[in-house]
């Protein structure tokens, strides 16, 4: 934007420049204008242009070209303020007599002008001399006041061109910066679109693996509740193993040690009843056989005490 608006300003001050004439030797040149009617040569001379705040003097001078009376001479001047036209001198001459070539010589001098003031000074000249029954009027422009004289805008014109040229430079610096930020934009761009559609992508796997997780998350928590429970019942059915356990341990051993009992009091019957038929045996061998001296012999009777686990 500051590049473009550079190339503006240049562009505008060139055509200004281009309309202007030339300055010599720092200072504007003095035009001049000349007219001729009713018996006289009128000249006058003004500044090319000048700044509002500086006073501007006209010098003219009215030279008889026969011999003749000159009844009126008026020259008004007016300056554009703003949008209106306001007067800022005004000289009149006259009645006066003059030989030929006889000249009558006027300065012109205002002080500063308006500060707002512009354009070129507009002025009405109304000659009359005894030669014309009627008065000759001329109107015509002037210096031209300016903020800015040619010299003043010729040196804001060298510093902008300068800027310009640096500006130029920067621009077409910026232009090859620019070209290659836009082929890597592009690059950035499109390799950003196919992100978005692969974001976009597993944004959808996402939000169906999302309601997956809710899914199996509520039939996780069911579960887990159905583990707890199991859990309890496992717990309580463990202890109620292990006190059976206990028992049958405990009844396991009260069998073992019964059992043991049992062998013992059958090894005993088996023997007592082993000794009984010896005994028998032994008895009836005897009764046969013949009779030896008188041999008492004791009969004891052995009784078995029954255990509590008989």
């Amino acid at each position: 934007m500051q590049t473009k608006s550079s190339v503006c300003v240049f562009a505008t001050l060139l055509f200004l420049f281009g309309q202007m004439p030339a300055c010599g030797s720092g200072v504007c040149s003095i035009n001049d204008f000349s007219f001729h009617g009713a018996g006289v040569i009128i000249d006058l001379t003004f500044p090319e242009e000048a700044h509002p705040t500086e006073s501007i003097t006209h010098n003219f001078t009215v030279t008889a070209k026969t011999s003749l009376t000159l009844k009126n001479f008026t020259i008004t001047i007016k300056v554009l303020v703003n949008s209106s036209w306001q007067q800022v001198y005004m000289e009149r001459s006259g009645p006066a007599v003059m030989s030929q070539n006889d000249v009558l010589s006027r300065q012109l001098r205002f002080e500063e002008l308006d500060p707002k003031a512009h354009g070129k000074l507009h002025c009405f000249m109304q000659v009359h001399t005894n030669i014309t029954a009627d008065p000759l009027s001329y109107t015509f422009y002037t210096t031209h006041v300016r903020r800015l004289t040619y010299d003043e805008l010729l040196i804001e014109y060298d510093d902008l061109l300068a800027t310009y040229n640096e500006t130029l430079a920067e621009y077409e610096t910026l232009l090859e910066s620019y070209s290659e930020l836009t082929a890597t934009y592009d690059t950035m761009n499109s390799t950003y679109n196919s992100l978005l559609d692969e974001y976009n992508a597993l944004q959808s796997n996402y939000k169906s693996l999302n309601s997956t997780y809710h899914s199996l998350e509520a039939t996780y928590n069911s579960l887990l509740s159905s583990y707890y429970s199991l859990e309890a019942n496992f717990n309580s059915l463990n202890q109620t193993f292990t006190t059976l356990e206990n028992e049958i341990n405990n009844l396991r051993q009260k069998t073992d040690a019964s059992k043991i009992e049992i062998v013992n009091t059958r090894n005993l019957t088996y023997l007592f009843i082993g000794t009984t038929i010896a005994l028998i045996i032994l008895i009836i061998y005897l009764k046969k056989k013949e009779p030896e001296p008188y041999v008492v012999i004791r009969k004891e009777t052995v009784a078995v005490k029954p255990t509590e686990d008989s």
